[in-house]
């Protein structure tokens, strides 16, 4: 009978410390709300900043590449992954706590990576920043507020009410990693890096 009481005994600690630890509803509905209000106004961005591209024709290069592309590739799924590559901007992924959902009692800073299709600018992040905050109030009505942080080449997002939430979306590409490798590459003089496998 001793063993049974503490067992029940530690059962009770574990799950104080799991309410004391764990977000309360409020917080994890503001937080699914944020991240999915912003996900869906980054991909009406995306497509703003492409239908803008298309009829400004600013990519001659890419749509013939598109055009190309299409006549090898007659499916719709190939031809939709190839219209994704020739995007601005490519896609959005959580990252940190809110990818792995780990989110602890008062973990209020949240964070999105934003894929760019090249290397970011300050003139993008600014179209972006401006776009999304008409996307937004187009899908909700809940206030944000943002801030352009070009020096970290990321846009700051924060709620007006309770809980209060801070966003960051990192703007990356996938030309950053391979410079960054080309910079190593060149740095570890002529020694190969080692394979992934």
């Amino acid at each position: 009978m001793r063993p049974m009481r503490i067992f029940v005994n530690d059962d009770r600690h574990v799950m104080a410390k799991h309410s004391a630890v764990y977000p309360t509803q409020e917080e994890l509905e503001a937080v699914q709300n944020m991240v999915s209000h912003t996900e869906r106004a980054l991909k009406a961005v995306s497509d703003w900043i492409d239908e803008q591209e298309k009829v400004s024709g600013e990519q001659p290069e890419t749509e013939s590449m598109e055009t190309a592309a299409e006549e090898e590739n007659k499916e719709g799924g190939d031809q939709k992954a190839t219209e994704q590559l020739t995007r601005t901007l490519r896609g959005v992924m959580r990252v940190g706590l809110v990818a792995k959902g780990l989110l602890l009692k008062g973990d209020l800073d949240l964070e999105l990576v934003l894929l760019c299709k090249d290397k970011p600018t300050a003139k993008l992040l600014e179209k972006v920043a401006d776009n999304l905050g008409v996307q937004l109030a187009a899908i909700t009505e809940d206030k944000y507020e943002i801030i352009q942080s070009v020096g970290d080449a990321a846009i700051i997002i924060k709620n007006t009410k309770e809980p209060p939430l801070t966003l960051t979306i990192h703007l990356t590409s996938p030309v950053v990693r391979e410079e960054l490798e080309k910079q190593l590459a060149g740095g570890t003089a002529g020694q190969r890096p080692a394979s992934r496998g």
